[in-house]
């Protein structure tokens, strides 16, 4: 009978170890709720690798490696991998067996009546072993969330690193997008400053009036103040590239010294497919095990409801004077289970259960972050696809009409007024069209790190 009582209890308790939770239960998407950006191909994740070379700029490539073998963050992320392997060492040595050793040596001379005796030599050694049969998956289950530990942290590193060349990529194109625009304002400042000249000789010959002197002043002041602006921000890019990659500033002036234009603008998006994706993105795969190590220490603590069931073992030898050698053997074998204990176990089971139903819903939340990231990076894409090429149309137009004011001021056809206007409206579509080209590079960035693949 109590034997049967005792089957029962343990079938019973064994049902509590399965919470029903299960990663398959989570909806995946079968489409992309937003339109492809126009001249996307879909792709194999293969096909991805090292996308930032699409971008065709040699300094990009050398910051990118540089950060990859020299940031802090992630050298980092790498010890914390060798933190967590030693730890799922630790965790596996509990389902071997522990054996341990000893040794002795004493020479002792207890010769209390003073008749000469010999010192007694005694010499000592044996070995200890001692096993847990992990019948019910205390262990076990323990060794499989360390297990999963490590590999959430494996793929942190991956996130880590998606995360840094990310990173290294849209400061790089923050830093040519400021310095173009340096470049552009440095350009529209001399041409401002040849009108200015040639209206002020026009105003002391008298035949330009010293409003026109004055606007003129204006949009030369109004250029010149733009310049430090842009250095602020190419110095700001210039000095997150140095934390990226664990270079002191000065380190990477000789790298960045040459002008180049902003990389990226030309490039093709490409795209996988949604389950592919889920299946790609380290902070989903992080997520995964996650929960696979929440589940392994909530069945770990079940199991502390059932009995400990050990087998350990002794065998030594002695050798003395009085007895010589001696040999020493015993084999043992024992249970123990906790009666009462008010509370604590069931009190770390529920706490364990809840982190596992924290962790399901974690990684339910990460795979819908993870659509929605790579929708938005889709989103931007096209918008600011579009929006650059209008740009580009407004830019052409608006160097043609500065063209032709120039022309027809040189005629006598239109006022001085005409001429500035003409050049305020060109600077102004040039200006927004390198900012366009940054943003389309910068939004084709966040669509290759939305697919989480390096």
């Amino acid at each position: 009978m109590k034997k049967a009582l005792f089957i029962t209890t343990t079938l019973l308790l064994a049902g509590c170890t399965s919470s029903g939770l299960d990663v398959e239960q989570v909806t995946r998407p079968n489409d992309w709720s937003v339109t492809a950006p126009e001249g996307s191909e879909m792709v194999a994740a293969d096909n991805l690798h090292q996308w930032w070379t699409k971008f065709q700029d040699p300094t990009l490539n050398a910051l990118v490696e540089l950060a990859l073998q020299e940031s802090p963050d992630r050298l980092i992320a790498e010890s914390r991998i060798a933190e967590a392997r030693g730890l799922r060492k630790s965790a596996r040595s509990t389902l071997l067996p522990q054996i341990s050793g000893r040794a002795s040596a004493s020479r002792r001379d207890e010769d209390l009546t003073g008749s000469g005796g010999y010192p007694d030599n005694t010499y000592e050694a044996g070995f200890d072993a001692s096993y847990e049969l992990d019948v019910f998956g205390k262990n076990r289950n323990a060794f499989k969330a360390a297990d999963a530990d490590f590999e959430a942290l494996r793929e942190r590193y991956n996130t880590v690193t998606l995360t840094l060349i990310g990173d290294v990529v849209r400061s790089y194109i923050d830093f040519r997008a400021a310095q173009n625009q340096k470049r552009i304002a440095e350009k529209n400042l001399k041409s401002q400053e040849q009108t200015l000249a040639l209206v002020q000789d026009m105003n002391q010959a008298g035949s330009a009036p010293r409003l026109d002197v004055e606007r003129a002043e204006n949009l030369v002041n109004t250029t010149r103040a733009s310049i430090p602006e842009y250095n602020r921000i190419e110095n700001n890019a210039r000095l997150r590239l140095s934390v990226l990659t664990g270079k002191l500033p000065e380190q990477l002036l000789a790298t960045l010294e040459t002008p180049m234009a902003i990389p990226g603008a030309d490039a093709q998006p490409v795209l996988m497919s949604p389950a592919n994706i889920i299946e790609q993105r380290p902070d989903v795969r992080t997520a995964g095990y996650n929960f696979a190590a929440a589940t392994g220490r909530a069945k770990s603590a079940t199991a502390n409801y059932f009995p400990t069931i050990t087998v350990g073992g002794f065998y030594g030898v002695t050798d003395t004077l009085l007895l010589g050698t001696t040999h020493i053997w015993n084999i043992a074998a024992g249970a123990a289970v906790s009666l009462i204990d008010f509370g604590r176990i069931s009190g770390q089971v529920d706490a364990a259960n809840e982190r596992q139903k924290q962790a399901f819903e974690s990684y339910r939340k990460t795979i819908v972050e993870a659509v929605v990231d790579v929708e938005t990076a889709m989103n931007d894409y096209s918008n600011i696809n579009n929006k650059r090429y209008a740009l580009q149309k407004a830019y052409d137009s608006a160097d043609k009409a500065l063209g032709l004011s120039q022309s027809l001021f040189k005629e006598g056809e239109i006022s001085f007024l005409d001429v500035l206007d003409a050049q305020r409206s060109a600077n102004r579509a040039e200006a927004d069209l390198v900012q366009a080209n940054a943003a389309q590079s910068e939004s084709l960035v966040r669509l290759y790190k939305s697919l989480g693949v390096y």
